[in-house]
């Protein structure tokens, strides 16, 4: 089916956003440049309005910068893999997402279960779990990962991170916005230099589970090397 194409007010009557702006996400690069039938007319299909809306959420509700935006949007389109590609992401998903953690032992846990063991607020496991940091299983579990997770989210609180300071769960997250980026990326740094090598599924594994291990490693010290960087240009 044909999208229907909008001329500039049209576009910006049904984004709410003005065309002037909508001109500088083009020059930037956020947006894609648009159909040019003259030189003072262009058209912009159905897509932009999706596209513009999710410029907008990125900006008042997580507070990224339109260099983010922009490769946020970029990374989030893997429709853009080629067959074997996506042969190998399926190949390699189990020994990918292996979980790091070494107790096997855990015991899953319900909700009201897991805020007992963790002593959080019933709030925070709804807002963790609303975010899709933290996700139920069919029988209504949550699996040793996501327990991990909301024993850390309590160790943020235990160390200082309290309401009294209105500090919320929900400041998560930008983390989880920007480690969706990061792990968008990987996936297409591997699958775009692994396809078409000829290499063996055994190959590709102990590719992938060695480099994200060092990557793993590495990660840590670039945030504290970038939180001093920062705070270096404020003093």
């Amino acid at each position: 089916m044909k999208k229907r194409l909008l001329k500039m007010q049209e576009l910006s009557q049904a984004t709410g956003v003005s065309g002037g702006t909508i001109r500088y996400y083009v020059r930037k690069g956020i947006l894609p440049k648009p159909v040019k039938v003259h030189k003072n007319m262009a058209y912009y299909d159905e897509s932009y309005i999706e596209r513009i809306r999710m410029i907008k959420q990125l900006q008042e509700k997580r507070y990224l910068p339109l260099n983010i935006i922009k490769m946020v949007l970029e990374a989030n389109d893997i429709s853009s893999l080629k067959a074997e590609q996506k042969r190998i992401l399926k190949d390699i998903e189990r020994p990918l997402f292996k979980s790091s953690l070494s107790d096997n032992h855990t015991v899953p846990l319900n909700k009201d279960e897991l805020a007992e063991h963790t002593g959080i607020p019933m709030e925070d496991i709804e807002a963790l779990e609303s975010m899709g940091i933290i996700s139920q299983d069919a029988e209504g579990h949550f699996d040793r990962e996501c327990i991990r997770i909301a024993e850390l989210a309590a160790e943020l609180r235990d160390v200082g991170l309290t309401k009294e300071l209105d500090f919320r769960v929900e400041h998560l997250q930008i983390h989880q916005d920007l480690i969706e980026f990061l792990a968008r990326k990987e996936i297409d740094l591997f699958t775009k230099r692994i396809a078409n090598k000829g290499m063996s599924l055994k190959e590709i594994s102990t590719l992938v589970d060695n480099s994200i291990e060092v990557l793993n490693k590495i990660i840590p010290f670039i945030h504290l090397r970038m939180i001093r960087k920062i705070l270096d240009e404020i003093e």
